[in-house]
């Protein structure tokens, strides 16, 4: 093989992996943010994440010993970081939403409190996001992680 036809091959192959490593690491990079705004966010409220999750462009957090949930969800009309005193929780519950051939559309954690109006977090939303792939394991972990402090 002449060396004209290895340079031509690698500069190919270049191009062709080019995109992929693109959105690999401009993935990284918002991910990274998001879990660095997580952190800035639990500060701010004078608390520690003791566990969290992200899918797409949504993350989730806990502080365990000052009872907070934090929860961000990036949509294109705005960027959603919600912090919730959770030490009046008193049900938290899955709220799956399907269309008539049972196809998945909506998937919400609903938290119901005494003292205050339910608050719906939306995990999932088949207009945003039309592939699904691990939120539903993602929702059930919150779903105990939270039954576990009621």
């Amino acid at each position: 093989m002449d060396t004209t036809s290895l340079l031509i091959g690698s500069i190919v192959l270049v191009m062709c992996l080019l995109p992929f490593l693109l959105f690999y690491f401009n993935s990284s990079v918002k991910q990274k943010k998001r879990n660095k705004n997580l952190i800035l966010k639990a500060k701010e409220n004078d608390s520690m994440i003791h566990e969290k999750d992200s899918w797409n462009a949504s993350i989730i957090g806990i502080d365990k010993r000052n009872k907070l949930l934090f929860f961000s969800k990036k949509s294109d009309e705005f960027d959603k970081f919600i912090t919730i005193n959770i030490s009046d929780l008193s049900n938290c519950r899955i709220e799956r939403t399907e269309n008539k051939d049972k196809i998945l559309e909506k998937l919400e954690l609903e938290l119901t409190f005494a003292s205050k109006p339910t608050i719906v977090l939306e995990f999932f939303d088949k207009n945003e996001t039309r592939l699904i792939v691990n939120e539903i394991e993602i929702i059930q972990k919150w779903q105990n992680v939270l039954h576990k402090i009621i």
